[in-house]
C-alpha cells in the first residue's frame, strides 16, 4: 500500500511541476509577443524592430549581455512618442534582491527614465539605502557616455523641491507610510507658509506640488498576481498612473521591459472620457 502512495505522489510531483514550467514558458512566451499583437498602433517595423531585437536575448543570458543590449537599443526607445519621466516599481515579493534592483535602475536609465522609484510595503528597500547609494555609484560608469555626467541622488520618502535636481538621476525608496508623512508636511506648510482664506483644492495642490516625487507615468508591478494592486502606495499619486504587470525582479530581463515601454507608448489616455 505504502508503495502505490509513493507512486502516486511521484506521479502527481511530476505533473504539478510539468503543469508549472508550461504556465511559466507560456508566460514567457507571452510576455514576448503581447506588444505586437495586442495594439497595432506601433510604426512599424521601427517599433516592432526594438522588441525583436530585445528579444534576441536568450534565458538564462547574464546581466552584463542583457545590459549591452539595452544600451543599444536605448537610443530607439528614447525616440518613442510617449516615454514615462517617472516610473514608479512595485514590489510585492517578501525578499528583494537588492544587486538585481540596481540593475533595472540602469536598464531604467538607460532607456531614458531618470527619476525611479523603489516601493515595497513593509519598507524593507528603505532600509537598505545606504547600501543602494554605494552600489549605484558603480552603475555611471556603466551607463552610455552621454549619462555619465549625470549624478545620482537616492532619496528615501518624499523630499522638499530644493532637495530634487531634474538634471539628477533620481531614486525614491518608498513605504506605506510615506503617505501619512506627506500629508503632515503639507498641512504644516498651509500653516505655516500660505496665505489663505479658506482651504480648497488648489491651496493643497499648490503645497503638495512642492515635494517630489511627483505622479508616476507608469507603475510597474512586479511579481504581482492581481492586475491593480498597489499595496498601500499612496493613492492620490495614482490618478492617472498606467499600471503593469512584469515578472518577478530575479527573473526579469529586458525583453519585459522593453516590451512594457512599447505597450504604455501604444496607449492613449482619455482622461475619464
Amino acid at each position: 500500500m505504502m508503495g502505490i502512495l509513493r507512486l502516486f505522489y511521484v506521479i502527481l510531483h511530476f505533473f504539478i511541476t510539468y503543469i508549472h514550467n508550461l504556465h511559466v514558458a507560456l508566460s514567457e512566451l507571452v510576455d514576448r509577443i503581447k506588444p505586437v499583437i495586442k495594439d497595432r498602433t506601433y510604426h512599424w517595423p521601427a517599433d516592432c524592430h526594438v522588441l525583436l531585437t530585445a528579444t534576441t536575448v536568450k534565458l538564462g543570458a547574464n546581466i552584463k549581455d542583457e545590459s549591452l543590449l539595452l544600451q543599444k537599443i536605448g537610443s530607439e526607445l528614447k525616440r518613442l512618442n510617449k516615454l514615462p519621466i517617472h516610473v514608479a516599481c512595485l514590489l510585492t515579493e517578501k525578499d528583494v534582491n537588492i544587486d538585481r534592483m540596481i540593475v533595472i535602475i540602469e536598464w531604467f536609465v538607460s532607456m531614458g527614465v531618470y527619476c525611479i522609484s523603489l516601493y515595497d510595503h513593509e519598507g524593507c528597500i528603505a532600509s537598505c539605502q545606504d547600501e543602494i547609494k554605494i552600489k549605484l555609484k558603480g552603475v555611471v560608469a556603466n551607463l552610455p557616455n552621454g549619462l555619465r555626467s549625470k549624478s545620482i541622488a537616492v532619496h528615501k520618502g518624499f523630499v522638499k523641491k530644493e532637495f530634487f535636481t531634474s538634471d539628477s538621476i533620481n531614486v525614491f525608496l518608498m513605504n506605506r507610510y510615506d503617505g501619512k508623512s506627506l500629508f503632515t508636511q503639507v498641512a504644516q506648510r498651509i500653516v505655516d507658509e500660505l496665505n489663505y482664506s479658506q482651504i480648497d483644492q488648489s491651496v493643497v495642490e499648490q503645497a503638495m506640488n512642492q515635494f517630489y516625487p511627483k505622479e508616476p507615468e507608469l507603475m510597474v508591478q512586479f511579481g504581482s498576481l492581481l492586475s491593480n494592486t498597489t499595496l498601500g502606495y499612496s493613492p492620490w499619486h495614482l490618478r492617472l498612473t498606467q499600471m503593469m504587470r512584469v515578472p518577478n525582479h530575479t527573473r526579469l530581463r529586458v525583453d519585459h521591459l522593453v516590451s512594457t515601454m512599447l505597450e504604455y507608448g501604444s496607449c492613449q489616455q482619455r482622461f475619464g472620457k
